[in-house]
């Protein structure tokens, strides 16, 4: 058994402890000095208070162990409300009536009630909403009612945690396919522009295997964890981005910035790669306009920017993975910094704009 297991089952246990004291004190603490000296003093009343405290443990225990969780999901509400409350009826009147034969004298008590000239009572007769039977019913009900609603929020809770850890799965299982499509054609087009780089002997040919080789090295084991340090998500966007200009022909109509202090902040890691990989995938850097990525630290604050100019004549089906990648990214974003990012992107005049901002801790 875990520690942790050990903790709950105890919390659980002295709470459960804590509410029946409170309700077998109850009727005590909240009763005036001379009753709870009677009640004290009378084995009776302290007998028919211990009984009826014990049919109301059972029925709440029955109900919070089988009724709500066996029956309502078997057999549906209307057989569960008509079992409960057959229960509930069923334990108040025994509840009434031991209070009637153990806690009451018996037969009337001439003093409440004076007897008319027939022995009738002279009285009207207790009401019976203020009477012991709807106090006991009202308190048996009470106590049905608060045991359903555990059981109903324990499987909302259990509910809401399955749903969270799917998606923290489906999460890991993205980034895992992410880490091999980081990516095919990217690849592929790497390995081209580097047997170039050897045929023509040129100086890159070596820095850009140096790169290409940290840069895998990186995705297949440092992403393994939830986190990374900025500081080294920043180092291998920027080989990417290295690596990904070498197969560019107009070079100069891409400006790339980092500005700030990482710091010891974290990062969920391969965030900004399907941004970075959108700018060249569908980026036109044949013209005048210049493309750019940017990336400023200011504290607590990350703002990540890129702008490109779309590339005319693309496949609908080539477009439309753009919108993907976005809500990929989103999704990501919601599970791992909820309440603590800003995605927008906006397309106009054929100028594609993304901004990411993150509050780090």
């Amino acid at each position: 058994m875990s520690v942790s297991f050990q903790s709950i089952f105890k919390s659980r246990v002295l709470l459960h402890i804590a509410g029946w004291s409170i309700l077998f004190a109850a009727p005590l603490l909240l009763s005036p000095p001379r009753e709870f000296n009677a009640i004290l003093n009378d084995s009776a009343n302290l007998q028919s208070l211990l009984m009826r405290n014990v049919l109301l443990m059972f029925l709440f225990y029955f109900n919070l162990l089988y009724l709500t969780p066996v029956v309502l999901k078997k057999n549906g509400v209307a057989v569960f409300i008509l079992l409960l409350m057959a229960g509930v009826v069923a334990v108040s009147l025994v509840n009434w009536q031991l209070h009637h034969w153990l806690a009451e004298p018996l037969g009337p008590d001439p003093r409440r009630f004076p007897l008319g000239p027939r022995g009738m009572p002279a009285g009207p007769p207790p009401m019976m909403m203020t009477g012991p039977l709807f106090t006991s019913f009202l308190i048996t009900t009470m106590i049905a009612s608060i045991s359903t609603s555990i059981v109903l929020w324990n499987d909302w809770v259990k509910v809401q945690s399955e749903e969270r850890e799917r998606a923290f799965q489906k999460v890991a299982s993205e980034l895992a396919v992410l880490k091999l499509q980081i990516s095919p054609h990217f690849l592929f087009n790497t390995l081209n522009n580097i047997r170039w780089l050897v045929r023509s002997r040129s100086d890159n040919a070596e820095e850009a295997v140096v790169k290409l080789s940290g840069m895998l090295r990186y995705i297949l084991y440092q992403t393994e964890q939830d986190t990374i340090l900025l500081g080294k998500e920043i180092e291998n966007l920027k080989d990417y981005i290295a690596l990904q200009k070498m197969r560019l022909t107009g070079q100069e109509n891409l400006s790339v910035s980092f500005v700030g202090d990482s710091g010891n902040h974290s990062i969920v890691p391969l965030l900004f790669i399907p941004l970075v990989e959108n700018v060249f995938k569908y980026g036109d850097f044949s013209g005048s306009f210049r493309n750019y990525i940017q990336l400023i630290i200011d504290q607590d604050q990350l703002l990540f920017i890129t702008e490109n100019l779309v590339l005319h004549g693309q496949p609908d089906e080539e477009r439309r993975g753009v919108g993907i990648g976005l809500a990929n990214i989103r999704k990501r974003l919601e599970l791992h910094y909820p309440d603590r990012h800003r995605l927008e992107h906006t397309e106009r005049d054929g100028i594609f704009k993304v901004e990411l901002q993150l509050f780090l801790r």
